[in-house]
């Protein structure tokens, strides 16, 4: 399960929300959503006592993948010691799930993730060991190992990246101390804190609408100067507490610096580039690339102050419908796996609103674990709404992909932006097929506006992400240590990005609502490769869709068994590393944007 994302991704991602309200004859999608709820019964553990009392396997693997890794003198053990690897970590992935899905339906359930914790240092100090009898074994030892065993080539490129990885491995005692303190360390009160917060009213007609519970309403109306009003009313709830969310996101970068440093990295940033094989030069280069085309983006924003607008809102099974038909630009077998995913009946995903729940917009499971589940916050009905459950449920139906393809576990996660890239060319095939199927002008001028926002949130991304980025440098030079200094690196970053900061200076404030960057550091990097490489593919699947189809699904239900180069090389012919990639891509978008309207 991806932990968190973003609680308000549109308001950081630059376009303004005008989806437009819906009559108030017209049914209620969020009463609609009440329907769909976790069936964890039928999913996961009979009862919670069964899940409780499933947690010994989980202990007795780890105990058993230690044991195995401590004992390999033969190419033999070593095959056996990586399927031991393979079956604990479908087995802790399982319980992991189950725990985090009760958790976000109610985040009183602290213990459920002490539990997931506990399992998850016992599964990785088990990892590790294993890690470190592969990287005692020489080279000449491993050729030896993969001729006389040649089901080891299987795993072939996993050890490849565990040798890699050497230099940044723990020893046993200090991962033992690291697990122990992680959980301290974050940011887990956030959305605590989050969910503590008071707003002020905004009034709309005859009706009297908050900041924070209201918040997809209000940026749903169709007048700039209601939304401007919410998106006030909104931050100022937030800036009460600015101080705690500051020194929590300060804690947050300086003690993931002091474990990367552990690990052998320089920082928390240079370490999550290295993880997605990246170097900071080119991941430099790419923001300031985007930023140069800035002005592309501000025009548009300019011009079209209601790129997400419609009147329609759609009830869950509406919403459910249009994305699988969209989903059928990918094939039957996946269109089949979304019309599951999206089935009230299946109990994978939960979409009501309540107390108590994860402030995320939206989150799903991506391991291959045989059952996969998305959950938002509280479904109503809007576009965005319906974008978000088309960009989950790109993750969870990729996770189904690779089960029925028998992924091995060592390759069922890669780089986040590979699994984000996924999500946002399903975005972008569900707002395709809305304007293709739009028949009255006005709604197929708003399908075309929200298709348009979506090509263009490449520099949404880049934005979000250069804030990440400035503030982690900050932090780290002792540049920054006070709500007031993040604000002051939010808007220097981000101000090439989006014409946002001259319209609202108070976005400046932005970085205490995006709880990724509180909750999942570093994972906007993500996001900025990811929204290049969906462009990217919209571009081949308009080019030629048969042959993308074949070689795309073939890149998502084969996992991650290589490096994303050569991934992207051997299924698309997308060459990341070019030093074109990012010049070339963003031409590509600029031709995109005026075909729509030309």
């Amino acid at each position: 399960m991806r932990r968190v994302r973003l609680a308000i991704a549109a308001l950081l991602s630059g376009f303004p929300l005008s989806l437009a309200a819906q009559p108030a004859a017209a049914p209620t999608p969020a009463a609609d959503a009440a329907r769909y709820r976790f069936d964890l019964e039928r999913n996961f553990f009979p009862t919670p006592a069964a899940e409780v009392a499933g947690r010994v396997e989980v202990e007795r693997g780890s105990t058993a993948l230690t044991a195995l890794a401590r004992s390999i003198e033969a190419p033999g053990d070593l095959l056996v010691a990586l399927e031991a690897d393979d079956r604990l970590q479908r087995l802790f992935r399982r319980h992991d799930l189950y725990l985090f899905l009760r958790y976000a339906t109610d985040i009183r359930r602290e213990a459920d993730m002490q539990a997931s914790d506990a399992m998850r240092g016992q599964v990785r100090a088990a990892r590790q060991a294993l890690r470190r009898a592969i990287i005692a074994r020489d080279d000449a030892w491993l050729r030896t190992a993969s001729a006389v065993e040649p089901r080891l080539g299987r795993y072939a490129f996993f050890i490849d990246t565990v040798r890699r990885d050497a230099g940044h491995l723990l020893s046993a005692e200090q991962q033992e101390v690291v697990s122990a303190l992680e959980p301290f360390l974050g940011a887990r009160d956030y959305p605590r804190l989050a969910n503590g917060l008071r707003f002020g009213n905004v009034t709309v007609g005859d009706r009297t609408l908050n900041g924070g519970q209201d918040e997809a309403e209000i940026q749903a109306n169709p007048s700039p100067a209601i939304r401007r009003e919410g998106f006030r009313a909104l931050l100022a709830g937030y800036a009460e507490r600015r101080d705690q969310f500051a020194a929590m996101l300060i804690r947050v970068v300086e003690s993931g610096d002091a474990l990367a440093r552990l690990r052998g990295h320089e920082s928390a940033r240079t370490q999550a580039m290295w993880e997605a094989w990246v170097t900071p030069a080119g991941y430099e280069a790419l923001l300031a690339e985007v930023a140069r085309h800035g002005a592309l983006y501000k025009d548009w924003q300019r011009r079209s102050d209601a790129p997400l607008s419609s009147i329609q809102r759609w009830t869950p099974a509406q919403a459910a419908s249009a994305i699988v038909a969209s989903s059928a630009a990918l094939g039957p077998d996946y269109q089949r796996e979304f019309a599951a995913l999206l089935d009230p009946v299946n109990g994978r995903a939960d979409l009501g609103a309540g107390e108590h729940r994860l402030p995320a917009t939206g989150t799903a499971s991506v391991y291959p674990i045989g059952t996969s589940a998305i959950y938002m916050r509280g479904y109503t009905g809007t576009l965005l709404d319906l974008i978000v459950l088309a960009h989950e449920g790109g993750h969870a139906v990729q996770a189904q992909l690779m089960f029925r393809a028998g992924v091995p576990f060592a390759y069922a996660a890669g780089p986040g932006y590979f699994t984000e890239s996924f999500g946002r060319f399903q975005e972008l095939l569900l707002l395709d097929h809305l304007y293709r199927a739009a028949r009255e002008p006005g709604a197929r001028g708003r399908a075309r506006d929200a298709l348009a926002a979506r090509l263009l949130a490449v520099f949404a991304s880049a934005e979000e992400a250069a804030v990440e980025l400035a503030i982690h440098q900050r932090v780290g030079a002792s540049r920054a240590r006070t709500a007031d200094d993040l604000d002051a690196a939010t808007a220097e970053a981000g101000g090439p990005y989006s014409v946002e900061y001259e319209r609202a200076p108070e976005r400046r404030g932005l970085w205490m609502l995006s709880e990724g960057y509180f909750m999942a550091p570093m994972q906007e990097l993500n996001d900025a490769y990811a929204s290049l490489l969906a462009v990217r593919y919209f571009q081949l699947h308009r080019r030629d869709p048969r042959r993308f189809r074949t070689n795309y699904l073939a890149l998502l239900s084969g996992g991650y068994d290589g490096a994303p180069v050569d991934l992207l090389r051997r299924h698309l012919g997308i060459d990341m590393a070019s030093p074109g990639f990012v010049a070339d891509t963003m031409a590509g978008l600029r031709a995109e944007i005026d075909s729509l309207y030309r």
